[in-house]
């Protein structure tokens, strides 16, 4: 029998594929990562506005390869949006890292609970250097952030409804950014020794850190995975390969598995790679989509058949609040910072338990000035016409002046007039962006249109409990604060944009419960795996990539030294 080419083939790089490369590194396998979008290094991602044009969003169809892709579907109540590049998801996450509340694992097969997943946790914590927004520490720069400030106020401030069954409580969860450094901005290298930046607060988290602030997995995981002499003895260093996108798993006659894989900017030229084992990691959409078509063409037969079911979007819903009582200036911080947990409030009729989060929300600098720019300020408005008013008459006030007839004085300086008359953005500088998450219900469904394209569906009825709360949990927040409210326009459509969507491929007891088993092992394709945020069984709650972290490196310890 001819050699494989690598022990262990890992398809996508985001918060399981990454984990699975580092671990099983360290173990001595010979790991090929694969990854469909490029590498990102510092100030390489896009900014001016023909970059952002041509470099922002994947759709290679369009000859569009930037590292975000936005889907729509027409038959769903949820749209998407997930990542490519290296590093996955973590290019465009807002960096927070939640543990899921104990309760919420009911129903999660072969006993996984909190106490199980906690020392896995405690890795990814340590591994990827995440720590709390150093709010009421001694450096004035990162305490100056009113947005956080704000959302501990109304904290304070919002009394708890009938439906909770414990009260709300104000928390600074970790975060994957560097602020360590002796000023904003300052440079070293972290412990995985790859050169990083002090947070400056610019709030591009959500677009790509430029200045590689956040602790991105390509600059923890996959660094290190890269690096034998950081992983200690008897490891291998992982090769990795971008710009490398997987269109075909087989089963070889005896054992293993070949990968057909193609550059997205030449799908003609396909390449080959032979491994004992694959791990799957291309996300929930990716790695459903993947095997979806791979069953449709007989290339893994023995798929179960909940492969697509149990799709949910963790209940994400976006709101706003313009003129509050106090500034909350939203481009000022990572994009979040703190969070209101309601982890105990009453369940579904049937049972299912519910909990949310909301959190403050930012935007970059440059969306503020577009905002400023595209929506109308009556204030700025007037302020022009004033200014505009005053040039115009400049020389008819002259004419009279040297006639006597009015008394004119030029003001050689008018920078008070300019200012004013710019400062249209007083509805954004006292605004406040939040952002909920939480239990909803994973009735949804993800299968192939007649492009062989995953698509979502996805009614939100079943959740209406969840969406229902977290709107009225925010209106309250904007109230305490003296703001306007305003929902999402899409809430009023029935949809929502899952930028954490799970499930497709849940892990379970048997094939007939769902794909995968609790070491992510494909049912009835031995060697195969699935690592990421499709083995979820339920909807998180919080904050997901953390979980389905934890879970890798759960996975990843049951594999044998090498």
């Amino acid at each position: 029998m001819k050699p494989f080419d690598f022990d262990a083939i890992v398809i996508g790089s985001g918060f399981g594929g990454s984990v699975m490369t580092c671990r099983l590194a360290e173990k001595g396998y010979r790991v090929c990562l694969l990854e469909r979008g490029r590498q990102y290094g510092m100030h390489e991602f896009p900014r001016k506005m023909q970059d952002i044009k041509t470099k922002l969003l994947w759709d290679p169809e369009d000859h569009l390869f930037g590292f975000i892709e936005f889907n729509t579907y027409s038959k769903s109540d949820a749209y998407s949006v997930r990542a490519s590049g290296l590093g996955g998801g973590s290019l465009i996450y807002a960096n927070v890292l939640f543990r899921m509340p104990e309760d919420f694992f009911d129903g999660w097969p072969g006993g996984i609970n909190r106490q199980i997943l906690d020392p896995y946790y405690d890795k990814v914590l340590e591994t990827t250097e995440a720590s709390p927004y150093p709010l009421n520490d001694d450096n004035p720069y990162y305490n100056d952030t009113p947005k956080t400030h704000l959302m501990k106020l109304a904290s304070e401030k919002i009394k708890p409804e009938s439906y909770a069954l414990e009260p709300h409580k104000f928390s600074l969860p970790d975060l994957t950014v560097r602020f360590k450094g002796d000023f904003p901005g300052h440079q070293s290298r972290n412990k995985h020794n790859a050169l990083q930046s002090s947070c400056i607060k610019c709030g591009e988290c959500d677009i790509g850190c430029n200045i590689l602030a956040k602790n991105s997995l390509d600059l923890n995981y996959i660094v290190r995975a890269q690096n034998e002499e950081l992983m200690g003895n008897g490891s291998k260093a992982a090769e990795v390969r971008t710009e490398a996108e997987v269109i075909e798993i087989t089963p070889l006659a005896d054992k293993g598995y070949e990968v057909i894989y193609i550059n997205p900017k030449n799908p003609d030229k396909k390449m080959k790679l032979t491994a004992e084992k694959v791990i799957l990691s291309a996300g929930s959409i990716g790695s459903t989509g993947l095997l979806l078509k791979m069953k449709k063409y007989k290339k893994l037969q023995y798929l179960s058949g909940m492969l697509g079911e149990k799709w949910c979007g963790n209940g994400d819903l976006e709101g706003t609040i313009f003129y509050a009582d106090h500034e909350g200036d939203p481009n000022n911080g990572p994009v979040i910072t703190c969070a209101i947990e309601y982890n105990k409030m009453k369940p579904y009729d049937d049972g299912f338990k519910h909990g949310m989060v909301v959190q403050d929300a930012g935007f970059p600098v440059f969306m503020m000035w577009f905002f400023a720019g595209k929506f109308f300020s009556p204030f700025a408005f007037i302020q022009f016409i004033k200014m505009l008013f005053h040039i115009i008459t400049i020389p008819v006030k002259r004419l009279l002046s040297f006639l006597r007839l009015y008394k004119y004085k030029w003001n050689v300086n008018p920078g008070n007039d300019i200012a004013k008359m710019i400062d249209g953005n007083k509805f954004i500088r006292k605004g406040l962006v939040l952002l909920a998450m939480g239990r909803d219900r994973n009735n949804g469904r993800i299968e192939l249109n007649k492009e062989d394209r995953p698509i979502i569906k996805w009614k939100m009825k079943k959740s209406r409990l969840h969406y229902k709360r977290a709107r009225k949990e925010m209106k309250k927040i904007s109230k305490t604060i003296g703001g306007f409210f305003y929902d999402n326009p899409l809430t009023y459509l029935n949809k929502m944009i899952a930028v954490h969507p799970l499930g497709g491929c849940v892990m379970a007891e048997s094939a007939k419960e769902g794909v995968v088993d609790t070491k992510g092992e494909v049912f009835g394709h031995k060697g195969l795996y699935v690592v990421d945020a499709s083995i979820i069984p339920t909807s998180i709650g919080p904050n997901p990539s953390m979980t389905i972290a934890a879970m890798a490196e759960y996975i990843a310890s049951q594999f044998p030294e090498k």
